[in-house]
This record gives structure tokens, sequence and C-alpha cells, in this order.
């Protein structure tokens, strides 16, 4: 195992060069040619828009994903093959079910088990780490896990998943149930984790409230599947630009504000979601809502019950692939003027 001491602290927990990678044999690529350098005690948020291919990044630097890839060099926390904890990396993601026949689809989280019982082994064996992420999360041990919120058994998982001190933690979303103040003391004892060891955290999200006193560095990823460079807070322009806003520009929530026009510049960027005069669709998206809606209606109202509602329907998803099928000619006939 790669030492996780803090003398690591001036390397690269994350480096990456030209890696692809497509779920299926022939399909398009869902990561394309990205390069990724995450230096150690770095505090990464990571956004993009749906479907960029964020948790696909996520999955691949915890070793969820690891079969297909193709790099030039692939380096997480001093592997070539992370794997979870077993590397020094944490993921807080995903789903945790039982495998085993007789337990198919039941979450060990809502088992009738007490928090101190889970995992017990890691607790015995790392009992001072425990203790303080119990105080940092406000968890009591004796919860039964069936009894509790969501919320609660949130905090239960972080807990068993940062048990063992780490290099790399990569979290999907994963704080979003945490209540404010709650999330506030996880990220605080991230802070102290990273600058301690030299460990990197890298946070998917589309939630901001806490990103700019907490987050270091930012990166986008784009919606051609590439990642953007990993940029350090300090010296990104477009974010210290956003900051020397005042008056009525003032950000109240810079990250916000710099996450929503760095996406809106992909999108525009990606001509099938604006017009000719780079107009976002918004009312072919409600055009397209307009016709749902109207098929929902006919079916309740109509006497010939589900088969006329069916037909409605079935027309609805017609004019929409036709519209579809429309802008795409136009797509095609703007790149072919353009390269004339």
């Amino acid at each position: 195992m790669a030492s996780l001491s803090a003398a690591n602290k001036d390397e690269n927990v994350v480096t990456i060069k030209n890696l692809n990678f497509r779920y299926d044999t022939g399909a398009p690529l869902n990561i394309n040619g990205l390069d990724c350098v995450i230096p150690a005690n770095s505090k990464v948020i990571l956004v993009g828009a749906n479907g960029a291919g964020k948790s696909t990044l996520l999955r691949i630097l915890t070793g969820v994903i690891y079969l297909g890839l193709e790099s030039d060099e692939f380096d997480i926390a001093g592997t070539a093959s992370p794997h979870d904890q077993a590397h020094g990396v944490a993921y807080l993601g995903g789903v945790w079910k039982r495998r085993r026949t007789g337990f198919e689809g039941i979450e060990p989280y809502s088992m009738d088990i007490a928090a101190r019982d889970m995992m017990k082994k890691w607790q015995d064996e790392n009992i001072e780490r425990r203790d303080e992420l119990v105080r940092v999360l406000g968890i009591n041990l004796d919860w039964r896990m069936h009894e509790c919120s969501d919320g609660q058994r949130k905090k239960v998982r972080i807990m068993l998943k940062l048990l063992r001190p780490f290099k790399l933690c990569v979290i999907d979303e994963f704080a979003a149930d945490l209540d404010i103040f709650s999330r506030a003391r996880f990220f605080e004892y991230l802070s102290k984790e990273c600058e301690l060891r030299g460990a990197a955290v890298v946070y998917a999200t589309h939630i901001f409230d806490q990103a700019d006193k907490w987050a270091t560095h930012v990166a986008f990823m784009q919606l051609d599947k590439k990642l953007s460079p990993v940029h350090h807070l300090q010296s990104y322009a477009p974010y210290q630009e956003i900051l020397a806003r005042t008056g009525k520009d003032r950000a109240y929530c810079p990250m916000y504000v710099l996450v929503l026009e760095e996406l809106e510049r992909q999108y525009r960027a990606h001509s099938h979601l604006f017009d000719a005069d780079n107009q976002c669709l918004t009312d072919v998206i409600m055009a397209e809502q307009a016709c749902e809606k109207a098929a929902d209606r006919h079916f309740s109202e109509s006497g010939k019950g589900y088969e006329s509602g069916r037909v409605a329907r079935e027309m609805a998803v017609e004019s929409m692939d036709e519209h579809r099928r429309k802008r795409r000619e136009e797509e095609k006939a703007r790149e072919v003027a353009a390269k004339a």
C-alpha cells in the first residue's frame, strides 16, 4: 500500500494522461482523451452537465470501473489499480447491497442492526478515528439502522467508509442528505485530513453552499467527455473576476455563478441545444413538455379510454422525433456551409 503519511504532500495524488473508456464495444466514448492531475492537499469541486461523465470518471478513480481502460499514464494514490479502501481510496457514492441470494435487494443500512455492530472488525481496529467521525457527524452508535432517517444512515455510511486513512476521497453527491450544519463539520474534517496527510478530495456536486469556503480547485467535465484542467481557484481568472464583481453584479455564491456561466458556455458550444440565433431552445423543451401534457390530458378526458391516450402519446412522440430529425439536418447543413 502506498504510504499515507504527510511525507508525500508535494506529490500528485492523481495523474492520468489520455484516458479513453466506453461501456460497450463499438459504442461512443464515455471518456474521451481525458487528462487529469490532482495535487496533494487539494479539495476539488468536479462539475458538469448531466450525462457529461462525472460519475463514470469517479468510478474509474476508485477502481469500481477498471476493465476497458486505455491510457498513456494512470496513477491513483500510488497505484495503477485502485480498489476503494484497499489502496487508500475512499469512495462515497453508489449503493451497497448484499449480493447473496438470501439477502438480494436488502440494504444493510436498513436492517435491524446497531451502528456500532456494522463492520465491527474495522471499527475495533480504528477506534480513535471512528470516535472522531462520530463526534464530527453527530452519530449515536446505538442507532438501529432500520429506525434511522436517510440522513442518519448516510452519516453512518460515511463513518464506515472513512474508518481507514485515505489518500484520495471521492464523493459523488454523497453529502446532499446531510443537514447544513453536519455538512459544514464534515467538510472541515476533510480539510484537516488533506492538510495533515497530503490527501486529496474530489467532490462532484450541484450544491455549492460550502464550495467557496471549502474548495481549493475546480474542474469541469465537458460535454465532449473531456476534462478541463484542474484549476486552482486562487489563480483561476474567471473565478477571480466573479469575486471582483460589485453592486448589482455582486455574486453572493461565486462558485454557483462560475458553474452556471461555464455550463452555459458548454451548452452554447453544442448547437443541438441552441437555435440558429444562439438562443436556448427553452421554447422547444416547453413544446415537448406541452405535447406530453396534451397526451396525458387527452387520455384522462377521452371517453375512448386507454387506446385513445396511447395513440395521442405516439403522435406526440412522432412529432418530437420529427422535430429532432429536422434539427439534425439543419446542424449538418450549417457544418457543411462552415467548412465550404
